[in-house]
């Protein structure tokens, strides 16, 4: 791979981060490359996809090795039986097309970065446990996510335990919520915690009630023997009368690396990567260049789905953002000055703008996250505006390649279309 840039200075105004940051615009290239490709050699655009799929062990072009699962065919044998035949248009002056984009996406920030997360896990003498971390829980369900690891590896019911997060004064440092990085840190520093607090507290009561440390199982709020089962907070009371603690605190390191150098090698750049799929059915309105989604249909594998609920939502968000930014959200530039004035000029979906999504969630559970998890906040954005650009395409004969998607933008390609 040989890579050129060019920094430009503008007047225009700086931009910042969001969901995904850089990867969408990328994705919207490489993907708009690989529809070119399958209609070049008349072949299905799924299967083109398929053919080509990066696997385990395979060398991405700075040295890093894909260590994990890659079930990115996958993904795209499910959006597609998922969604079945294309619709057909009901009425005249009206087409429908149907697109597809898949997409790696990294979790965890990069490896030169030098991440870490801290968290501290203690149990109370009456079996109640509490987890303190400082994450900062910004509606993606970070909290409730590291409370289910705690309740999982210490077997405590999930009404008791108590989550302190979000204060740096008064929990360890979890850094920030960004990079699609807290279940991926945060949640191995919670497993870490809790898992060697479970052994500490095995093999206390191990030696007090004569039993093998590796047959008591902490689940259903107990520690669960071969011979003899008691309550947690009766562990609680045989570690403190044993002197053992009943707390820890633990720190999860992630990966170490180089940066990448001017000869662009330096191998690992990313812990790990999330791969997924979407396929979008659109219908345009040739008189106007209107464009309704039909249906929206997106698969990732997310390793282990720690909590299904948080797994949907945060594939549905991104992918109602990554519609807004495919259809509608621009910023007009005029000399250095932003002429949008707000949200009466800059739109956004609205829940009347986005379809029912469908979610097709596998798991590999082949993540580097806590349990096998994938990181799965970021990485639902990036086919968006691909898999709507080529339905478009599908529908009108030429594709877009200017984002937003607007209806002059649309009407350009039904023109291009009938002079090609």
């Amino acid at each position: 791979m040989r890579l050129r840039s060019r920094t430009v200075f503008t007047n225009n105004p700086p931009t910042s981060a969001m969901r995904g940051f850089g990867g969408m615009q990328v994705v919207f290239g490489y993907e708009s490359q690989m529809d070119g490709l399958a209609r070049a050699l008349s072949m299905d655009a799924g299967e083109l996809r398929k053919r080509n799929a990066i696997s385990r062990g395979d060398e991405l072009p700075v040295g890093q090795r894909i260590e994990t699962s890659v079930r990115l065919p996958e993904t795209i044998d499910a959006v597609l039986e998922r969604a079945g035949p294309k619709p057909s248009p009901p009425r005249n002056g009206v087409a429908v097309g149907r697109g597809i984009a898949s997409n790696l996406q990294s979790y965890g920030r990069l490896v030169w970065l030098k991440d870490s997360a801290s968290a501290w896990v203690g149990f109370e003498t009456d079996g109640s446990l509490q987890v303190r971390i400082g994450v900062p829980d910004i509606g993606g369900g970070q909290a409730s996510s590291l409370v289910q690891i705690a309740a999982e590896v210490l077997g405590a019911p999930l009404d008791s335990i108590a989550m302190h997060f979000g204060d740096s004064a008064l929990t360890p440092l979890a850094g920030t919520t960004t990079a699609t990085r807290q279940l991926y840190m945060s949640g191995n520093a919670v497993l870490t915690a809790a898992t060697q607090l479970r052994d500490q507290m095995a093999a206390e009561v191990a030696e007090e009630t004569g039993q093998p440390a590796d047959s008591l199982d902490f689940a259903d709020g107990m520690v669960k023997g071969l011979d003899q089962s008691i309550p947690l907070a009766d562990a609680v009371a045989i570690c403190i009368r044993r002197a053992a603690p009943v707390a820890t605190l633990a720190t999860f390191y992630g990966p170490r690396g180089l940066e990448v150098d001017r000869q662009l090698e330096s191998g690992r750049v990313f812990p790990d990567f999330t791969f997924g799929t979407h396929l979008v059915d659109v219908e345009v309105d040739l008189a106007t260049g209107q464009t309704r989604i039909l249906r929206y249909v997106a698969s990732h594998d997310v390793g282990r789905a720690i909590n299904p609920q948080s797994v949907e939502g945060q594939i549905r968000g991104a992918v109602a953002m990554g519609v807004g930014q495919a259809l509608m959200e621009e910023i007009a530039v005029d000399r250095g000055v932003n002429l949008v004035g707000g949200f009466f000029q800059y739109l956004i979906p609205t829940a009347a703008d986005l379809p029912p999504i469908e979610c097709v969630v596998l798991e590999s559970g082949e993540g580097m996250g806590p349990f096998g998890a994938r990181g799965i906040g970021e990485p639902p954005i990036g086919p968006c505006a691909a898999a709507i650009a080529s339905a478009i395409e599908d529908a009108v004969g030429a594709r877009p390649t200017t984002l937003p998607i607007t209806p002059e933008r649309v009407l350009a390609c039904v023109d291009e279309a009938a002079r090609a």
